[in-house]
């Protein structure tokens, strides 16, 4: 079973710690966290020059590790249909780690932009930020899967999932700008509605808009701020996540994969300890 067990039981353990972030206001630590700072840098990751050098001009190839420090604004109040949607949602608990209908524990690709909390499964979330001519592509390490974010002048599909216009993808339609010379944004839209937008189950629509704003603010240390602005499901615009990654010295990506067959056996040995399918004895 290799660790599937330990990153089903991290994912369960990590929805408590987000949900405490969610109940109060979050905002920005004052100055930049050292290198040092207990809890900054993950285990394995090598420690860098302490103060580490200017960003450079327009520039994020390469690993980061992370999101770390993490902070979620409260949700704010959903509409009649997101409540609806919110409640279809049932995420697995400590007293039922295979309960509930999170698609991650049917190897569901996590989509966006709970792909960006990966560290709730590995504890080691990984991303890489490759240009290539027209656009950026990021590439991550959970699932090993990939996203291009287009610069090349085209606009968003105005909807998804209706005749003439494309169908939703579970990371949706991306295209990117830089805002200065450290601030790259991301406007995203139609995104697959069968993907949750973080780790306790807020649904969002096929019609949500998200930004994605990264700011190096140095050699060495990268800040996100991840917001969401969908009225069909929330009454406001709100801030899905603010974090801290940080520069992989050994730009090395752990293999992390959700294998359906292994989740299965999971199920099967571990989380029914009847042994079958349907968990009734």
């Amino acid at each position: 079973m290799r660790n599937l067990a330990a990153f089903v039981m991290v994912a369960v353990s990590a929805v408590p710690a987000l949900s405490s972030v969610a109940a109060a206001q979050q905002q920005w630590p004052t100055g930049v966290p050292s290198t040092s700072s207990a809890g900054y840098i993950k285990e394995g990751i090598p420690k860098m020059p302490d103060p580490p050098g200017p960003a450079p001009k327009r520039e994020l190839t390469g690993a980061w590790v992370g999101p770390q420090n993490a902070m979620q604004d409260p949700v704010p109040p959903m509409t009649a249909a997101g409540e609806a949607a919110f409640k279809l949602h049932k995420p697995k608990t400590l007293a039922q780690p295979w309960g509930g209908n999170d698609p991650y524990q049917v190897c569901d690709p996590l989509g966006f932009p709970r792909n960006l909390f990966a560290q709730a499964i590995s504890f080691r979330g990984q991303m890489w930020f490759e240009p290539v001519p027209n656009r950026m592509t990021i590439l991550y390490g959970q699932q090993r899967v990939w996203r291009d974010v287009w610069m090349d002048g085209r606009e968003l599909p105005a909807k998804v999932d209706a005749r003439g216009f494309p169908d939703a993808r579970f990371y949706g339609y991306s295209v990117g700008h830089w805002e200065d010379d450290t601030t790259f944004v991301i406007d995203t839209t139609g995104v697959d509605d069968r993907t949750w937008v973080d780790e306790h189950a807020d649904p969002h629509s096929t019609a949500a808009h998200f930004q994605e704003r990264y700011t190096r603010v140095d050699q060495y240390n990268l800040r996100l701020a991840v917001t969401i602005d969908d009225p069909k499901f929330y009454t406001k615009p709100w801030t899905v996540l603010k974090a801290n990654y940080y520069w992989m010295k050994d730009q090395d990506f752990i293999e992390t994969f959700c294998v359906p067959s292994e989740a299965l056996a999971y199920r099967d040995k571990l989380a029914n300890p009847s042994g079958n399918s349907t968990g009734v004895k």
